[in-house]
């Protein structure tokens, strides 16, 4: 019956639209949230929380989308173009896909491409051609035609040609597997280009797809033809996904009705799923916020869990586009919807516009009262703030937090009943603030943080502050109470981080018997964590921790095992390696170790660290190098080529590296640093210039700079600060412990 009805149900519709005063084709919001900006072509980083959520509360076809969606996509793409400059090419076409994922077909103009239009497209067809992805790298070319210069348009033109023969050439021998492959291709161009041409391309391709299925089906059950099992495979993948797929091309540009109708033909009708039918004939008849989550909930693909379950392994990505414009529809018409505006929210994280998602989370939390929703709204802000961290992007973590204001107020008036509370977010934001050497900064949040939940987590960074800033006796304090709490007395592996700075504060004081009391109940809470560390990234924390603890009790031999087991631990976990490896060239490069730091070097690369651990890890090594003139000294270079591999690299890690092979002199260095963090390890290196070249007084003045400077975080300033001290003192000797360890 669903089926019968369907063209009936369309010509109601379309028939309402015309004469019924309170819809409309696009429905009527029920709550239409305040702007918190105005609707401009241009926004700005500040802005782009608020322009997104309102973007996404304007009527599709109003001259208020058309200037807010030019706006908000110019601003993401030209934030891909700066990532792509940072080499982080996966974040960069995420923010490319997520700036054309909120434009419809039709929409798109050149001037909606912004001044970094150019750039971004182009550095996108690079990174694309890596990947082989033929559809993406189709949609790019296309709109980097518009933007192009004149002279380059027959080169784009080629790679277009190009890219259609190799679909062609590659999808395999038989009718099937080509149509298959050019389905596939003109999808994934569409969700990239957001063009008529596209839509109808990806239209024609996909019922192309699904006809030629019924042929080979028809044809086996009157002639017992048979195909190979690859024809066979693609056929039952076009009867089977085909009208999901084609109807999630229209929901992509949000019309539903366009969706009903292409259904509802003798080729679709008998193979469309009932309940799609059902969602798409629901909201072109009433188009409502909750008829609008039926469609992206009906589209969302699901995990396969059985064999003969539908496979969208192929076409993923489209119907979770799709669902996402369904979702966002769903928000514009009732914005206090928990389910569209968390919905939304997520994605936006993934799509590298994650500080927009507290902004639209915040109707929906003030709304519902609900714990739950304004939990889920402060998880997805930390996983935002989480990830512009990652990148190295701390003024988007900044207006993430700002963002989450709405939140964190709702988060404050339900006292206590949140997972996470809001306590948890203001010291994450204090975390990455001491991270970029803003200490005053990070002294409110962590306050502020501690005023809504007593943690010894907090009160571990407010105590590293307050010694790092000579506070020994409140950080003393701080450290004291932080031992007595819930959570350090359950989380044994803080539990030793608050002993093992209690130790350090006292050492440095003088009071060498408490502080070797303090480094011995470290050890002893170390033995017990690591007996019962389960996660391999556990485990090397703890022995990384264990590795810190023997080093202070003079124990060199057997701190070094402890940081082989935390490599071994971990061997997969780049992360985790990293650190590892840091705290090996790190502590050789005190000691005046250079085998040991060489040695580490080259674990680092056998263990593809990133590039920016392993240029500072070889400016460490170079500087013992030059140190040493010992004619039996064999040469290595494996530091001077992992330097000379980076000095290019355009980011803040380059001119590190340019600075290491000589290309570059300290004040050049110096005046390029742009961050607190950056301008600590250019004085840094400066200093062990000066030391390699004889200047100790130099060397130890600007060593004092480092060591007192605003950088907490930085390897660099502990580093400095054990340079300072006495060797005598960087110890309390003796003997260890016995606690267990291997």
């Amino acid at each position: 019956m669903h089926r019968l009805g369907t063209a009936l149900a369309i010509a109601l519709c379309l028939g309402s639209v015309a004469c019924g005063p309170s819809r409309g084709r696009f429905g009527k919001p029920v709550h239409n949230p305040e702007r918190v900006t105005v609707a401009s072509p241009q926004v700005s980083d500040d802005a782009f929380s608020g322009a997104v959520r309102d973007l996404l509360a304007s009527e599709p076809n109003s001259n208020e989308r058309k200037l807010r969606l030019q706006g908000v996509v110019a601003r993401q793409i030209s934030r891909a173009a700066a990532r792509f400059k940072q080499r982080d090419g996966d974040r960069a076409l995420s923010s490319l896909y997520g700036a054309m994922y909120l434009v419809r077909s039709g929409e798109l103009t050149t001037e909606m491409l912004g001044p970094s239009g150019y750039d971004a497209l182009r550095s996108a067809s690079a990174e694309l051609a890596k990947k082989g992805d033929e559809g993406r790298a189709r949609a790019v070319y296309e709109m980097l035609s518009r933007v192009a210069p004149s002279n380059e348009k027959a080169d784009i033109k080629a790679h277009l040609d190009a890219i259609s023969a190799w679909t062609r050439d590659t999808a395999g021998g038989g009718p099937m597997q080509i149509a298959g492959a050019l389905e596939s291709a003109a999808v994934t161009r569409l969700l990239l280009e957001p063009s008529k041409e596209a839509r109808d391309d990806a239209v024609a391709k996909t019922v192309d797809f699904v006809e030629k299925a019924q042929a080979v089906r028809a044809a086996r059950r009157t002639r017992g033809q048979q195909v190979t099992r690859e024809e066979g495979l693609e056929a039952v993948r076009a009867l089977d996904t085909g009208p999901t797929v084609l109807a999630s091309i229209h929901i992509r540009n949000a019309d539903a009705p366009a969706a009903l109708a292409a259904l509802d033909k003798p080729s679709f009708r008998d193979i469309t799923r009932p309940e799609l039918l059902r969602a798409l004939q629901g909201v072109t008849e009433n188009p409502e916020a909750e008829r609008w989550l039926e469609v992206a909930r009906v589209l969302r693909p699901q995990q396969r869990r059985r064999p003969e379950d539908e496979d969208f392994s192929r076409d993923g990505e489209l119907l979770k586009v799709a669902s996402f414009v369904a979702a966002c529809e769903a928000y514009r018409l009732d914005s206090t919807s928990a389910e569209a505006a968390t919905t939304v929210a997520a994605v936006l994280v993934e799509l590298g516009m994650g500080e927009a998602a507290p902004a639209v989370l915040a109707d929906a939390a003030k709304t519902q009262k609900d714990p739950r929703v304004v939990g889920l709204g402060l998880v997805l802000t930390m996983q935002a703030m989480g990830r512009a961290l990652d990148a190295d992007e701390i003024d988007g973590a900044r207006r993430t937090f700002r963002a989450a204001a709405p939140l964190l107020a709702a988060g404050d008036a339900h006292k206590g009943k949140l997972q996470p509370p809001p306590a948890r977010v203001f010291g994450m934001m204090g975390e990455i603030e001491i991270r970029d050497g803003r200490l005053a900064e990070a002294t409110k949040l962590l306050a502020a943080a501690l005023e809504r939940e007593k943690t010894g987590g907090v009160l571990h960074s407010l105590a590293r502050i307050d010694a790092h800033e000579g506070r020994g006796k409140q950080a003393l304090d701080k450290l004291r109470e932080a031992l007595s709490l819930e959570d350090a007395q359950r989380d044994a592996p803080l539990r030793s981080e608050l002993l093992l700075l209690t130790s350090d504060i006292l050492r440095e004081q003088g009071d060498m018997p408490a502080a070797k009391k303090a480094l011995g109940d470290a050890l002893r809470e170390l033995a017990k964590a690591r007996s019962a560390a389960g996660e391999p990234d556990d485990k090397a924390r703890v022995e990384r921790l264990i590795a810190r603890a023997l080093d202070r009790f003079g124990s060199s031999a057997s701190a070094q095992k402890a940081l082989d087991r935390a490599l071994e631990a971990a061997p997969r976990d780049k992360r985790q390696a990293a650190a590892t490896i840091g705290q090996m060239v790190s502590r050789a490069f005190v000691k005046g170790d250079l085998a040991s730091a060489r040695d580490a070097l080259g674990r680092g690369l056998a263990a593809d660290v990133g590039r920016e651990d392993v240029v500072y890890y070889a400016m460490w090594v170079r500087a013992l190098e030059k140190a040493n003139t010992s004619a039996k000294t064999p040469a290595d270079p494996t530091a001077e080529r992992a330097l000379a591999q980076a000095e290019a690299d355009p980011r803040w890690i380059g001119r590190v590296a340019a600075f290491g092979t000589g290309k570059l002199k300290g004040d050049a260095l110096l005046s390029a640093a742009k961050t607190a963090p950056q301008k600590t390890e250019a004085l840094f290196y400066m200093a062990l210039e000066k030391r390699s070249a004889g200047d100790a007084k130099g060397a130890e003045e600007l060593l004092k700079q480092v060591a007192t400077s605003p950088g907490l975080e930085l390897m660099e300033t502990a580093i400095a600060k054990d340079l300072l001290t006495p060797a005598a003192r960087l110890s309390v000797g003796g003997p260890v412990p016995e606690v267990g360890l291997p």
